[in-house]
């Protein structure tokens, strides 16, 4: 569903459905690359993940994402004691320059699979930059900053 002109309020209206269905989606990759999700909540996003629970690679790169979203979708993750399948998380190109670095620390031990983490182009923080490079070096994952 990349580049399909979605926007938050949309994912948020397909995410509604499937739970008022009782859906639970057998998707390992999800592709939601260049939509304009600026208006979507953490809590859609951690419900996205929740009803995806084999979801191994997720793509939310280009979304007009910030990091006052990702704060809230992993404060929502752990409400919802969800530990994550994901291997492959890809942001770029969002401005995350406002996000916490508990977020990510928490994102991590949430997703004690996660090997790769691509948020090239993301205005992360220095000190994220420093803590997410030790982390992926120690587990010999890739992560992409710059």
């Amino acid at each position: 569903m990349s580049y399909c002109s979605l926007l938050g309020v949309i994912i948020g209206a397909i995410v509604r459905e499937c739970v008022d269905r009782k859906l639970v989606l057998e998707l390992d990759n999800l592709n939601i690359r260049g939509n304009k999700l600026n208006d979507i909540t953490g809590s859609v996003l951690a419900t996205l993940l929740a009803i995806c629970p084999k979801l191994k690679t997720l793509n939310m790169s280009t979304c007009s994402l910030s990091g006052v979203i990702i704060d809230a979708m992993v404060k929502e993750c752990v409400n919802k004691n969800l530990v994550l399948e994901l291997e492959n998380l890809v942001i770029l190109e969002n401005n995350l320059s406002d996000v916490t670095g508990s977020s990510f620390t928490t994102l991590l031990a949430i997703s004690p699979k996660l090997k790769k983490l691509n948020a090239r182009l993301c205005s992360l923080p220095d000190d994220i930059v420093q803590d997410m490079t030790q982390h992926f070096q120690s587990i010999n994952g890739e992560f992409y900053h710059w």
